[in-house]
C-alpha cells in the first residue's frame, strides 16, 4: 500500500511539472520575441549610423541584445543562407510558432539587400510585426499560462485516482 501512494503522488508530481514545463516554453516565447524587437530597434540605429556589413550589425545588435544564437562566427557565405540556417537553429531551442518562424525566415531573407533606406522601411515593418507576435504572446501568457499548470496538476491527479 505505501507503494501506491508513493507511485500515485509521483504521478502528481509528474503530471504537475509537465503543466510548468508547458507554461515555461509561453514564457521563453516571450523573452526571445522581447529581445528581438530590442534587436531590430538596435539594428535600425546602427544601420543609420553606421556604415558597417551586415554581418557586423547583427553580431553588434546580437550581443547588446543577448541573443547569442543570432551571432554569425562565419561570413563567407551569403547572409540570408547563413541566416535560414540560425532560425531552423533557434527554432529547435525556442519554442516558436509557425508564424513566427515564417516572419524570422523573412526578415533575414530580405535583410542586407537593398539600401539603407530601404532596410530601414524594411526594419521598421517587422518592428511592428514582431511586436505584434510579442502581444500574442502575452495574451497566451495570460490565457493558458495558469491552464497548463492547474491541467498538469489535475490529470496528473485523475491518473493517480485510477491507480488507487
Amino acid at each position: 500500500m505505501p507503494f501506491k501512494l508513493i507511485g500515485c503522488l509521483l504521478v502528481v508530481c509528474t503530471g504537475t511539472m509537465i503543466g510548468f514545463v508547458l507554461s515555461g516554453r509561453l514564457y521563453k516565447r516571450r523573452d526571445f520575441l522581447k529581445s528581438f524587437t530590442e534587436f531590430i530597434s538596435l539594428l535600425a540605429t546602427n544601420l543609420r549610423y553606421s556604415g558597417d556589413d551586415i554581418f557586423t550589425l547583427v553580431n553588434s545588435c546580437a550581443e547588446n541584445s543577448s541573443l547569442d544564437l543570432l551571432l554569425f562566427a562565419e561570413c563567407d557565405r551569403p547572409f540570408d543562407e547563413l541566416w535560414l540556417e540560425r532560425v531552423k537553429q533557434l527554432s529547435s531551442e525556442i519554442p516558436l510558432s509557425k508564424s513566427d518562424i515564417s516572419m524570422l525566415n523573412d526578415f533575414g531573407g530580405q535583410l542586407g539587400k537593398t539600401d539603407t533606406e530601404g532596410q530601414l522601411k524594411h526594419l521598421e515593418l517587422y518592428e511592428v510585426s514582431f511586436s505584434k507576435q510579442l502581444s500574442s504572446a502575452l495574451d497566451a501568457i495570460t490565457k493558458k499560462s495558469k491552464l497548463y499548470k492547474t491541467m498538469g496538476f489535475f490529470a496528473g491527479s485523475a491518473i493517480a485516482l485510477m491507480m488507487i
